[in-house]
Formats: structure tokens, sequence, C-alpha cells
């Protein structure tokens, strides 16, 4: 029996058959540096840091075993890293850091990313002056999930401190930073009769049912994405923290239902009722699918809601923990999965080109309202054996970490708006992902606004508490 080597895995050969068309699936973390930096020490501890996750070293490579077409990764030590370098201008500088990174990015996010000949990873250096500098790694999510990348990060940056200062920082051997919803490992039901009429059902729910999206005036043919950015600070993150504990959720719980009720707030300001929404969070994993060998440790929670549902905002945003519950007892995220290696296992007679155009067309065939995703908190540091919402890493060497950017660019070409929420430095923030062809510029800043004071007027805790 022949052995297939290296073989990827399900989910993260999924994310690669689907970057299809106006599917690109990358993530974005940009470090913001102040100090002093060897620009060439800088890109040594990014190639060590590279060499310990192979899988930013490989490419993909398609082998056909017995009349079907498996993809495996080839580690390439041949191939370069891509690493360019910007010198922005001076009228450059009063804009916002994030429009400006993504203005100079964009022909290389938009590019036709080939994983068979290209390394999934690719490195950026913006110049704003001697002392103020921005690293920014970007990665194809077929490689690695939000997790990974910010580990990526923690890695170059205690590399650089260890060719700088001649040793390792204090924080190197920190936990992960995700541990703080690290998953236990579960047993795997077997899939029986009633799972599959049960998925039949679900999925034929989805396909007649069709979800209210937020109305734009975006131009149709519009394939630019919108990145919107908040950053909450310490006080307004605190209170965001109290208010979910004080109604018994949890922060993306709240999010969520912001999100839900922003929604809701747009369509009826321009004559459309509340209706229908189908909205999915996804969260971090790790631990739990230790069954399914995945350098992406997201569950995905799928959620359907009626307008009657959101009438009472605080408990709506309660139900949000009751559904997520449900589906871990019911495995829902682990039988996503199941189906997931399925579906792809059923397509190994066609070859990547073929399979990818129906993998593509599966998977964007029902449009999400909105989609949340938490990366969690970057880098936290552990206060009795367990993370807190500050952050661990702020030094290497002479540079101090002033801010993390992670965006999610075209992840999900079938939800038109995608809200990322992280942590750093005890402060909450918030990028909002919209497509160009759903709403203009100034719509996406607004739509951000009214998630905003949904979350921060306390609209979703209840009166009296």
């Amino acid at each position: 029996m022949q052995e297939i080597p290296a073989r990827v895995d399900a989910l993260s050969e999924t994310i690669a058959l689907t970057t299809y068309g106006n599917t690109k699936n990358i993530i974005i973390t940009a470090m913001e540096l102040l100090g002093p930096m060897d620009e060439q020490a800088m890109r040594l501890a990014l190639y060590r840091a590279a060499e310990k996750f192979p899988q930013l070293m490989s490419c993909l490579k398609e082998i056909k075993v017995k009349g079907r077409y498996h993809l495996m990764w080839e580690h390439r030590a041949d191939l370069p890293i891509p690493v360019t370098v910007t010198q922005l201008v001076a009228s450059e500088l009063s804009q916002p850091i994030l429009d400006v990174m993504l203005r100079h990015l964009q022909p290389r996010l938009d590019r036709e990313w080939d994983l068979f000949h290209e390394v999934p990873i690719e490195f950026h250096y913006f110049k704003f002056s001697k002392d103020h500098n921005m690293v920014v790694s970007v990665c194809h999510h077929a490689a690695a999930d939000a997790g990974a990348a910010t580990e990526f990060g923690k890695e170059v940056l205690a590399q650089y401190h260890e060719i700088m200062e001649g040793e390792k920082p204090d924080w190197a051997d920190e936990p992960h930073a995700l541990s703080s919803s690290r998953k236990r490992e579960v047993q795997i039901e077997k899939a029986g009769w009633r799972d599959f009429i049960f998925d039949v059902h679900r999925t034929a729910i989805q396909f007649c049912r069709k979800a209210v999206l937020p109305v734009g005036t975006g131009p149709r043919r519009d394939k630019s994405q919108h990145h919107i950015k908040r950053v909450l600070s310490e006080e307004e993150s605190a209170a965001i923290t109290a208010q979910a504990a004080k109604n018994r959720v949890s922060v993306v719980d709240l999010l969520v239902a912001g999100s839900a009720l922003a929604v809701d707030r747009w369509n009826k300001a321009r004559g459309v009722q509340p209706g229908f929404l189908t909205l999915t969070m996804t969260i971090n994993a790790r631990g739990r699918f230790q069954g399914f060998r995945t350098p992406n440790n997201s569950s995905a929670i799928f959620i359907r809601s009626f307008p009657s549902e959101r009438k009472d905002p605080p408990a709506f945003a309660r139900s949000l923990g009751l559904i997520r519950i449900k589906q871990f007892r019911k495995q829902l995220d682990l039988k996503l999965m199941r189906n997931i290696e399925t579906m792809v296992n059923a397509l190994r007679v066609f070859p990547f080109r073929i399979r990818r155009r129906i993998v593509h067309f599966l998977v964007n065939t029902h449009r999400y309202s909105a989609g949340i995703t938490q990366v969690g908190i970057v880098w936290p540091k552990t206060r009795n054996g367990k993370p807190t919402a500050d952050t661990n890493v702020t030094k290497a060497a002479d540079l101090t970490v002033a801010e993390v950017h992670g965006i999610a660019y075209k992840l999900h070409s079938s939800t038109h708006v995608l809200l990322v929420t992280y942590g750093f430095r005890n402060r909450l923030h918030l990028v909002l992902a919209c497509s160009g062809s759903l709403f203009t510029r100034a719509e996406a800043q607004s739509f951000m606004d009214l998630i905003m004071d949904n979350v921060l007027s306390g609209t979703l805790t209840p009166r009296g508490v």
C-alpha cells in the first residue's frame, strides 16, 4: 500500500480549494514597532522563525494514488520567502496606518497566489521613520490560522531579541497565545443514518431559506474590501468585559448580538423590516481537533435567528452561549469537520483545477448575514497560571511593540460582513471587513458605528443590572 506523505488535512485542503475567483483566504498580522530596528537582524529573525513552522516553507503538490488525487505539503527550502521594503512618503504619515498598509499590499493580496509554486507566506517592511517601523506577515489560510499567525509573530520577536541580545527573552517560553480557549479532546461519536438525515435536512433549510443581508449601495461588480478598525480604550474594554460578566455571557456573544442588532437597525432605517438572519461565530478549538491533523483550529458555530428572538436584546445575547454549548455537546463542529472530509474525499476523482471550482460553488452557495471571528488575547500575561487581558510580549531588544493589526482578507466571499476581534494591551481591537459590492466605504464606517453603539450603550444588558 502506497504511503501518502505529509498529506494536507481536509480543512486546509478545502481552504486551498476555495481560493478561486475573488476569495483569497489570507491572514495578515502587522506588528508596529517603535525604536531603532536592525533590518538585517529582523530579516534573519523572520527566516529563523519560519523554519519552526515547516508548512510555511512548503508548497502544495498533487499526487495520484489508485486513481484518486491527494494534496501534500512539499518542503521547498530552495524557494525564497518574498520580502519587500516600503519607505512611506510624508503625505502618508498622517493617514490611518491600516489603510496605507492595505493600499500598498493590494497588488500582492489580489494576485492569484499559486500555492503549488510559491510558499504560503511573505513579509513586508513599512518604514515610517527611523524609529517607527512595521513588520507585516501575509499568510495563506491553508497553511495556518490566526492563532498560528500570532504565535509566528511572537517567534519572530523572540528570534530578533536573541540575535540582538545573545539570549532568549523571558517571555519566549510562555504558553500559547490562545491557551485561554483551549478545549479538551473529545471522543468523536460515530455517524449514523440519523446524522445523515439531520445533515441533509439542515442543508435543505439553508438552501431554501434566504437570510437577510444588510442593505448597501456598493457597486455590484466591486471586488474590493473595506477594513474598518476600532480600538477601544482600557476603560471601555473593561466595561464590556464587566457587562458580559453581569449578563452571564462572553464578550464574543455581545459582539455577535451587537452585530445582529446592527443589521436590524441598519435595514429598518432603510425601510427593510427585521427578518431571518444567519450568523457564523468562529472560536479557537485547539486541542478539540486532535483527531483531525490540521493547522487550522477554528470551530464554526452557526446561528439562525428570527426577529422575535431579537426583541429582547439581553435575552438574545444570553441565548447565544446556550446555542454554542448545545452545538459543542452535539458535536456539530466535529460533524462539520467530518462532512468536510467526506466532501473532499468524494471529489478526489477530479484533479485540483476541477475540484476547486466545485468546492468553491458548494461553499459559497449560502450567504450569511454576518460573521464574527474571535482571535483571542494576543500574547497574554498569565497570573496564577491563567491568561489575563494584559499583554506579555511588548519588548524585543530595543524595540517596543506599540500595536498589532490582525486582518482577515477575503476569508469568506459568501459572508459580506466579517468582524474580527482580539485583545492586545488590555484593549479590545475590532476590525470589520466588508465587501465593496455591499457597502461603500462610508457605509462600512457607519455600520461599524452601529455595532459599537449596540455593545457600548448597554443595550445588551438587562435594566437594573
